[in-house]
């Protein structure tokens, strides 16, 4: 286990600021012609055994869920587990692209979003994206792609408010809407 963390911990060192040692030859590649490290599912490291089936999922395997719970979800949850690291490990280890599957549990009356990939998360989407925050603040020169999709038990106002949440952490940071090609997109803009 010590072995372990001086591996991670050496890691971090090299790949948590590697767009930043880029050459500056690089610097004006438009980033869609950059080839980032991306995590596919990347909240996926935080399901465990008390995750519940998305409402959203798949009703026979909601209906085998109930009835054969000691079963059926230990194998739904290693099939939907697709990370072990959590995002600011992630991020320390170079992935500079995040796949995020957003959901709203349907019997909760908040305002709140979730992860989800066949289970919900009980990891709240706006901690992630404020932890996110703080580590673009201590890596200045880094950049990162999030892509928020499925939107499992969204209505209007549930996406109104997830947008409203990402502009508020993100602020100026986010991608100037007025770019008119991501295309020109590079890592000095």
């Amino acid at each position: 286990m010590e072995g372990a963390k001086k591996k991670s911990i050496n890691l971090c060192s090299e790949t948590d600021q590697w767009m930043s040692d880029l050459p500056e030859s690089l610097w004006a590649v438009p980033l869609s012609n950059l080839s980032l490290p991306g995590s596919h599912d990347a909240m996926t490291y935080c399901l465990d055994k008390k995750s519940e089936v998305s409402a959203n999922g798949s009703k026979l395997l909601q209906l085998l869920d109930k009835h054969m719970h000691c079963i059926v979800h230990p194998i739904i949850l290693r099939w939907s587990i697709t990370q072990d690291l959590t995002v600011l490990e992630q991020l320390n280890a170079g992935i500079r692209y995040f796949d995020f599957r957003i959901a709203h549990k349907p019997d909760d009356p908040s305002m709140k979003l979730y992860f989800v990939h066949m289970l919900y998360t009980a990891v709240e989407v706006e901690v992630v994206l404020w932890d996110i925050l703080r580590w673009l603040k201590n890596h200045p020169w880094e950049v990162v792609v999030l892509a928020f999709r499925n939107f499992d038990g969204l209505d209007k106002n549930h996406h109104t408010h997830l947008v409203s949440c990402i502009q508020k952490i993100f602020s100026s940071r986010l991608c100037p809407r007025n770019v008119s090609c991501l295309e020109n997109v590079v890592l000095i803009f």
